[in-house]
């Protein structure tokens, strides 16, 4: 059995292989992960990969996969600067590796998502769990579905955001959102439930929920945990305590980052509970709180830690979603683009575009004084995907590695155009507080044009 697992240096990630070298004697394992890493098993290949290149996926892989885990989310930094949202981020994740497992006919795709309440209205978080699910689901992939709250154990950051709550405020002020009602479940059910159902057919197209104990509020759950932990604890409830105080004064107790946080917290305004009809490894859900905490380490870990990954300097990434009008593809949003550029900076940008080379020049007032020039890469685009990578001009450094794509998603509702790798020459500071600010505008104002709301 072949085996790939992304995210394999996340915290499932780690916990899952050895359950599956144990489970599966003759598999080999390829694990990926944004750095390379130690490695002393042979049936376990460590590859370096940058989950946001397509070809970079493309070329970790194996040509045939048997079994795939999607444990990745992107709520950490990626760039020096990151302009866009971690939804965004978290799509074009989904839709490379989507893509890049179509080509190898792989036999069963597991994703560990979260748990999704039956409402209309979603936080963005959940949303993104939710959208993930659909890229999966659209490629036509063998999918089998895990979603869990609260997974405790003691890498995991959501519960040591509770643990560092609990254990550094002897009086807690709990907002009303702390009244919501949630199913936790410990990081040793998931991994036997993301093992077991390996290669095994009767799971492909199934969506399964995952719970340690009966549903329980977070005010409770944190209550319960100082009990075990012997503290004498004082919580107070207050309903005007909002989301957004809260996810200010929980980074600051806690030390974690505000990007992690937030999202967080804005998903915890939603009653979150295992559904008792699609309850895989049912067993546990039915015992107290009290029992779960027996099972993992209550050890707290430091804040600033928890994303291990650093950027390198002077690099951006840029992903914006654009509304994609009917029956147009990528091609013709970026057709679109290289024509309305210079219309909105008219008469300061000129473009030359020469279709036999597929180069297209931006230049400031004269095509003598270039910009930026985009070369298309024919191989590499289709038409739900375009890419050009970013050559020469005032604007790009010398080590520049930089390129821009439009990608259809999401049934055709949308179309993200994203900047990846991009290093500018400006100093970075100059940077960052004027192109990097003009490009988000431009980006909007096309937005606004693709959506019908202006003809500029």
């Amino acid at each position: 059995m072949k085996i790939v697992v992304a995210g394999a240096s996340g915290y499932i990630g780690k916990a899952l292989i050895p359950q599956l070298l144990e489970r599966f004697p003759e598999a080999s394992i390829t694990a990926l992960s944004r750095t390379a890493q130690p490695n002393s098993e042979p049936r376990i290949q460590w590859r370096a990969c940058d989950l946001f290149s397509l070809k970079d996926l493309e070329q970790a892989l194996p040509d045939e996969v048997d079994v795939a885990y999607y444990l990745v989310h992107s709520m950490g930094p990626t760039a020096q600067l990151d302009q866009g949202s971690f939804a965004d981020y978290d799509l074009i994740l989904a839709d490379n590796f989507a893509r890049a497992l179509s080509k190898t006919q792989v036999r069963h795709l597991i994703y560990l998502g979260g748990l999704i309440p039956e409402q209309a209205e979603l936080s963005l978080h959940l949303q993104s769990r939710k959208e993930v699910e659909e890229v999966f689901q659209e490629h036509q992939l063998p999918l089998t579905i895990f979603r869990a709250g609260l997974i405790m154990g003691e890498e995991g950051s959501s519960f040591q955001i509770l643990l560092k709550l609990v254990k550094r405020l002897p009086i807690m002020i709990c907002p009303a959102w702390t009244q919501t009602l949630t199913t936790p479940v410990g990081l040793g059910t998931v991994i036997r439930a993301l093992s077991l159902v390996a290669g095994e057919v009767e799971h492909r197209g199934q969506i399964y929920d995952l719970s340690g104990c009966r549903p329980l509020t977070y005010v409770e759950m944190m209550r319960q945990t100082a009990q075990f932990l012997g503290k004498k604890s004082l919580f107070f409830t207050l309903p005007f305590f909002t989301p957004t105080l809260s996810r200010l004064w929980v980074s600051l107790v806690t030390n974690s980052p505000k990007g992690l946080v937030y999202p967080l917290i804005e998903s915890l305004e939603h009653s979150m509970v295992a559904r008792k009809d699609r309850l895989f490894l049912a067993e546990g859900a039915n015992r107290d709180y009290q029992e779960l905490l027996k099972e993992i380490s209550l050890k707290v870990q430091p804040g600033r830690k928890l994303f291990q990954f650093r950027p390198q300097r002077k690099t951006v990434r840029s992903i914006q979603r654009l509304p994609l009008p009917k029956d147009r593809d990528a091609e013709w949003i970026k057709t679109r683009y290289i024509v309305w550029l210079p219309r909105y900076f008219a008469p300061f940008i000129k473009v030359k575009v020469d279709e036999a080379e597929g180069r297209v020049l931006f230049a400031f007032v004269s095509v003598r004084w270039p910009l930026l020039e985009l070369k298309l890469s024919p191989e590499r685009s289709q038409p739900d995907r375009q890419l050009l990578y970013i050559k020469r001009g005032a604007l790009v450094a010398k080590d520049n590695k930089g390129r821009l794509e439009f990608r259809v998603v999401l049934g055709r509702r949308y179309v993200l155009a994203a900047i990846h790798d991009y290093r500018p020459s400006l100093p970075w500071f100059i940077y960052k507080y004027t192109q990097a600010q003009l490009h988000a505008l431009v980006m909007r104002a096309f937005s606004r044009h693709l959506d019908g709301r202006t003809s500029h």
